[in-house]
């Protein structure tokens, strides 16, 4: 009798004990994401607090450059230049055209091109601007292009594949736009090509990865933000181009707008947007979505942004849009979340 007593006991303090331990896995906090953002060591924006300003690398250097920021008179047309190797800014020429904020840029080759934009001070056609110039960073020399064929707009959005350029969608103050155009730099001209699929937007991500380039999330024209995003094949359609819509099975993927994309080791880290903070990290081979660290920063939309080597950095930018910033991150996505470098 007393062996089948404590049999029984033991049974049930067993079967107890099994009960704990999955109640406790069940409540066990979600594992720390992959990725560690840090400051220390980093310095800060060299230039004024900003938001809506434009970003571009080419040889190992970042620069950031227009934008808004908090000053009495709140556009600017300065340009900084960023080395990760000496860990120093320094300001480099004038965006030569009239300042702004929500403009796009570009790299081919050696150069990079900045245009497009809203310029609050300027009457002419409400402020939307259509001019575009290349900068040459050895010269530290800016010069004139041809007018983007597609007309004026602010929130456009632009990524290289080869050597030529692509910039559409954005705003003009009454309509979205979803057309596209391609910039030919030999020849200093733009030619329209296949219109984007995903319907009319302004301030879609654009990156290119693996020779491919990519377009999505972003505010339609229904003010609704997008989770989409559209692969482009220049080749298709007989040279005029060609989109797919890039499938993505996480019914939960948010939606954004304003956000980054840091390109490391062929993979696409899409970071924040507007009141976001999140931080993704795109495989285009696999076309999968992982969640990584979130920005440590807080909230952060219309940031600037590049990557340098296996170290993506991001900075400026605002919350909702307006109210710029001069912080400066670093971030190493391989690396364990590590609370004690901010």
């Amino acid at each position: 009798m007393f062996n089948t007593l404590k049999k029984s006991f033991l049974g049930l303090l067993i079967a107890s004990t099994a009960l704990v331990q999955v109640g406790c896995n069940n409540n066990d906090a979600e594992p720390d994401k992959l990725g560690n953002w840090y400051r220390d060591g980093i310095p800060g924006f060299g230039g004024t607090a900003r938001t809506r300003s434009v970003s571009f690398l080419i040889s190992g250097i970042g620069y950031v450059g227009t934008g808004l920021t908090n000053e009495t008179i709140p556009q600017t047309n300065d340009f900084w230049a960023y080395d990760p190797a000496t860990k120093i800014w320094k300001q480099k020429a004038n965006f030569p055209g009239t300042a702004r904020y929500d403009a796009v840029s570009f790299v081919i080759g050696s150069k990079a091109y900045v245009g497009t934009g809203y310029d609050r001070n300027t009457l002419i056609e409400g402020g939307y601007k259509r001019d575009f110039y290349s900068y040459d960073p050895a010269k530290n020399t800016w010069a004139p292009i041809a007018d983007f064929l597609g007309g004026t707009r602010q929130n456009a959005s632009a990524f290289t594949v080869g050597e030529r350029a692509y910039v559409g969608l954005g705003f003009n103050g009454s309509n979205y736009y979803q057309d596209f155009y391609e910039y030919i730099p030999s020849s200093d001209t733009w030619k329209e090509i296949a219109t984007f699929t995903g319907g009319k937007r302004r301030s879609a991500l654009a990156f290119t990865v693996g020779g491919k380039g990519y377009v999505g999330f972003g505010q339609s024209n229904t003010t609704n933000y997008n989770s989409d995003l559209y692969q482009f094949d220049p080749a298709a359609n007989s040279g005029l181009g060609g989109w797919i819509k890039m499938e993505n099975d996480d019914e939960d993927f948010p939606a954004r707008t304003g956000s980054t994309a840091l390109i490391i080791n062929n993979k696409a880290y899409v970071v924040g947007g507007i009141n976001a903070s999140d931080c993704w990290e795109y495989e285009p081979t696999a076309n999968a979505w992982t969640e990584v660290t979130a920005f440590e920063g807080g909230q952060r939309g219309a940031a600037a942004g590049f990557a340098v080597g296996n170290i993506g950095y991001f900075g400026t930018g605002s919350s909702s849009g307006t109210g710029g910033t001069d912080d400066w991150w670093a971030f190493d996505p391989s690396a364990e979340k590590n609370d004690d470098d901010n």
